[in-house]
């Protein structure tokens, strides 16, 4: 009986990761659903970063006729180690977005600095940001952005029950592009597929000083 005790006294008290409702940080909360750019500007840069490469299968169709897509995209764990009177916490993204939001046990970081979000400002008008523009555009006037998110899709034609038909398998590469451009004004979200604007989103206002 005394050797369970010890044991469950063990494994209560033993760290772990749990999930949590959100992040705070020194610049406001950050939430499930939240971008990148939330992240980076309202918490800074992380302690740590870990990325890798994910494919997801799905079948669009009938029994008959319909198309095998394949997505491949980018998940991303970022984490921040604030030192050992803090818990560390850990964001998971998919995409440019956040998808999963936890805690772990007490840091280790010895030395603690104020991580500063570093977001550069975008070049020019938010205007010039719009459906039909070139990559060359966007770069020539506005700069780099302060993330380029890529998804790419293989979309396999097939019939008679996912049966793959040969040669008929497309790969599309999708982007999305992310300019700042300060706390008075939005964010822009910007659609890019074979070198043009699709598509253009506003997001909350931005973090840059």
């Amino acid at each position: 009986m005394l050797l369970v005790l010890l044991a469950l006294a063990v494994a209560l008290g033993a760290p772990s990761a749990r999930a949590a409702d959100g992040m705070s940080c020194q610049r406001g909360i950050v939430s499930v659903g939240d971008s990148r750019l939330d992240l980076l500007g309202k918490c800074g840069s992380p302690t740590f970063t870990e990325a890798r490469l994910d494919q997801r299968s799905g079948w669009a169709g009938d029994r008959v006729q319909g198309a095998i897509r394949t997505v491949t995209i980018t998940v991303e764990t970022w984490t921040y180690d604030l030192g050992p009177a803090r818990l560390v916490q850990y964001a998971t993204l998919e995409a440019g977005r956040v998808v999963n939001v936890r805690t772990g046990g007490y840091g280790r970081a010895t030395e603690v600095r104020r991580r500063e979000s570093a977001v550069p400002r975008a070049a020019c008008d938010p205007a010039v940001i719009r459906s039909g523009a070139t990559t060359y555009d966007l770069l020539s006037l506005c700069g780099d952005p302060v993330f380029r998110d890529t998804r790419e899709e293989q979309i396999a034609v097939a019939e008679t029950d996912g049966q793959v038909a040969v040669g008929t398998s497309v790969v599309v590469v999708k982007e999305t592009w992310t300019y700042d451009f300060g706390p008075r004004a939005f964010v822009r979200y910007a659609s890019v597929q074979e070198g043009r604007v699709t598509a253009v989103r506003t997001g909350s206002y931005g973090y840059s000083e």
